[in-house]
């Protein structure tokens, strides 16, 4: 997948939340000229900044700066709406490990990383626990 720059990801995250740069502006305060060159490049925005367009695009800093937090952080939201609570450590491995059950079924895991990972756990069974795993 291409890597996009901090300007391409806000312009799409704007242009997601159906805003205009005149509306980014009147929400965040930041002026509409500097939006621009933030868009398309031509400088990068300080700390406050950024966290001012997070706030004001309600999303997270790390999703404007390509962070791959940014996608665990959409999982979670996701299964927060959808009332999923997870109420222990258990819990967390157990759910964590069929949504990986999941993944693989629908292609989504890198087996050469499994493999890594086999050799260096003791190989416990992944749906251990998924019984009592998760209460909506």
């Amino acid at each position: 997948m291409e890597e996009r720059t901090f300007g391409q990801r806000l312009r799409a995250t704007r242009i997601k939340a159906g805003m205009s740069q005149s509306d980014l502006e009147e929400i965040s305060g930041i002026p509409k000229a500097r939006l621009s060159r933030y868009e398309n490049g031509h400088v990068a925005p300080s700390i406050q900044t950024l966290e001012r367009l997070a706030k004001a695009l309600g999303v997270s800093e790390a999703s404007l700066l390509g962070d791959d937090r940014a996608l665990m952080e959409e999982f979670f939201n996701v299964m927060t709406a959808r009332g999923v609570r997870i109420g222990s450590s258990e819990q967390a491995v157990a759910l964590g490990n069929a949504v990986a059950d999941i993944a693989r079924a629908l292609g989504m895991v890198d087996e050469a990383a499994v493999a890594e990972g086999e050799e260096a756990s003791s190989g416990s069974s992944p749906l251990a626990g998924l019984g009592t795993a998760v209460s909506t």
